[in-house]
């Protein structure tokens, strides 16, 4: 069996347009502006609900939202599908969105997907317009706080602090005491 050029470049193509739909939900989670804007270009746009917003409006938008309203968030991608037609592509990837309210014991567990139009400019993948969809929704109640082992895993933080941008990677007996779970939450409550 041998593998072509284009079938190369398609893989390529394809592992490219799949990480940029990875930065977005690694940039809402993180509340990285810069993260989330590089997932577009610049003249992108993003339909949540009946808004239309361009890179720089979304995430200030998402961070502002997500700061305000929820104690924790996380937005999971499941599958993704890719078509690619020269310098255009379009793709569609599920995903999951998890909101911890801030003002109730309640967690909103959604599923919805990402329908992307996206555009090779420059040898980079980006964004152009996106269209996000709600299927289905569910409320549950929130849990106790982590306890026993739990309590000292690292915890997520919302900016550049989180543990996913130490480079390089090193975790030590402080940083356990300073980061876990049951003992340091940064972001308001």
């Amino acid at each position: 069996m041998s593998i072509s050029d284009a079938d190369i470049q398609q893989l390529l193509d394809e592992r490219a347009i799949e990480k940029c739909v990875m930065r977005y939900a690694r940039g809402i989670d993180r509340h990285d502006s810069a993260l989330i804007e590089s997932a577009f270009h610049e003249d992108g746009i993003d339909h949540h609900g009946g808004a239309a917003r361009r890179p720089s409006e979304l995430s200030a938008w998402g961070n502002d939202l997500h700061a305000t309203h929820t104690r924790g968030h996380q937005h999971f991608i499941c599958n993704t599908t890719v078509e690619i037609d020269g310098d255009v592509a379009h793709s569609e990837s599920y995903v999951l969105f998890v909101l911890w309210r801030r003002t109730e014991p309640i967690v909103d567990i959604s599923g919805g997907r990402y329908v992307d139009r996206l555009e090779r400019r420059g040898g980079r993948w980006g964004i152009v317009e996106r269209v996000v969809t709600v299927d289905w929704t569910a409320e549950a109640k929130e849990g106790a706080d982590a306890k026993g082992t739990l309590a000292t895993y690292a915890r997520g933080e919302w900016d550049a602090r989180d543990v996913s941008y130490r480079r390089p990677l090193a975790w030590g007996p402080q940083d356990v005491a300073d980061f876990s779970f049951g003992t340091r939450l940064s972001r308001p409550r």
